[in-house]
């Protein structure tokens, strides 16, 4: 019965220790996905800034350019 108790104890150490031990890849995952949030908000505060200041300026630029191109045949 001892010995039976001792290996049940010794599975369960031996679970608890694979279930414990650190993955490799998973801090390279952690710092990928923090890297991808931060371009995905500098790129959104971009637009913003852009929406509001730059892009009606260029819109009207390549419009008037591609308006040039098919009014001038």
């Amino acid at each position: 019965m001892r010995n039976m108790i001792r290996k049940m104890d010794l599975a369960i150490l031996n679970a608890k220790s694979k279930l414990l031990a650190k993955k490799e890849g998973s801090n390279q995952l952690i710092v990928m996905f923090i890297i991808i949030a931060v371009a995905a908000g500098v790129a959104g505060l971009l637009y913003l800034f852009a929406k509001g200041t730059l892009l009606p300026d260029f819109q009207n630029k390549i419009t008037t350019l591609i308006d040039s191109w098919f009014n001038h045949a």
